[in-house]
């Protein structure tokens, strides 16, 4: 439910992924995957700022926007359904402390919980939210703040890469009850289908993997509840130190683009972030904006990607960013744009298209 912003040219992202430490773990699978079709190391690494020793250094760290310029390199050279490939090559170990607090965890259920938590701590690209409705467990993956030339590659990986940690801590061929793609019908789907078990949907307004929700409960054959403690223990500890280097407002935006149809106000936010309102105000004024301005940025970033790629009228467009009301939306854009939205996005339709 979590969506994002950034232009379409091959830039670093403008919200929190250009900040985002990772480790390098993704970057060296990447570069073996580019290996295998010719590629080699240095060649994909040029221009993305990463050190060739630093892919076999546990404890070294790159940002988000660096594996972006890395799967640029990537998908100029590899064939379209590459993400396909990638996605299969990871494993709850390629992720480190978040995948084993994931495997000792006691059911899926309680699995899942952990790993929507620490979500910060995977590689995944995508924003992903989840929701248990009836019959089946949603896995949504939101591409909006990617740049298009990688798009289809991260949408790829993200949901091949999350089937298959599934299918990893139930230890068998688990296949989803429903696959749909933000992507257009390809020529041939048959790789696709090969890869998810069942043909996808192409052309959806918004990217899903679903499983059935009587998998939540099944339990786990690696369960260890003490390791399971230490584990999240480590990944919380580790996620603080991450978060504690980047800037107030890219920790404020990425809780507000948990569920942008729900964004917490200033006192949840900073509850979240274990500090006081006034702390919370005084740190973004050293950083030269506040709440509001954070606030009113991320829904103009997310009401300007809306609007012009997925295809969404100004009603469903004000819901997803959280207005009760279509008129208070149309009333902000105006203020943001000095247009409607509705010829906002009718001109920036027709400025891609030239």
């Amino acid at each position: 439910m979590s969506h994002g912003t950034i232009g379409h040219e091959l830039t670093d992202p403008a919200n929190s992924i250009d900040a985002a430490a990772r480790g390098t773990g993704s970057a060296a699978l990447l570069c073996a995957l580019a290996a295998e079709h010719g590629l080699p190391r240095a060649r994909v690494l040029a221009g993305t700022g990463m050190d060739e020793a630093a892919l076999s250094d546990p404890s070294a760290e790159i940002t988000a926007a660096q594996e972006v310029r890395l799967i640029a390199r990537l998908t100029a050279e590899l064939p379209e359904t590459i993400g396909l490939t990638a996605g299969a090559r990871y494993r709850l170990t390629t992720y480190g402390i978040w995948g084993f607090a994931l495997l000792s965890s006691r059911t899926i259920r309680e699995s899942n919980e952990v790993a929507m938590r620490f979500l910060d701590l995977t590689y995944a690209l995508t924003r992903i939210s989840a929701q248990e409705d009836g019959d089946e467990f949603a896995l949504f993956f939101d591409d909006l703040d990617l740049p298009e030339p990688v798009r289809r590659f991260v949408l790829l990986r993200d949901t091949t890469a999350a089937l298959h940690l599934w299918r990893e801590r139930l230890d068998r061929a688990v296949v989803p009850l429903r696959v749909a793609l933000r992507l257009p019908e390809p020529a041939d789907p048959g790789p696709y289908e090969a890869a998810f078990g069942v043909r996808p949907v192409f052309g959806a307004a918004r990217s899903v993997v679903a499983f059935d929700v009587g998998l939540l409960d099944h339990p786990l054959s690696q369960a260890a509840p003490l390791t399971a403690a230490l584990c999240e223990a480590q990944c919380r500890d580790l996620l603080e130190r991450r978060q504690s280097r980047r800037g107030t407002s890219g920790r404020v935006r990425d809780l507000l683009l948990r569920d942008p149809r729900r964004m917490p106000g200033q006192a949840q936010v900073a509850a979240e972030l274990h500090m006081s309102e006034r702390t919370l105000r005084r740190q973004l004024d050293e950083e030269g904006t506040s709440f509001r301005a954070v606030l009113e940025q991320t829904r103009e970033h997310l009401a300007e990607e809306l609007l012009v790629t997925a295809g969404l009228s100004i009603e469903q467009v004000a819901a997803r960013i959280g207005y009760a009301e279509a008129s208070s939306f149309v009333h902000a854009f105006r203020r943001w744009k000095g247009t409607s939205p509705r010829r906002w996005a009718r001109s920036s339709r027709a400025g891609a298209g030239g």
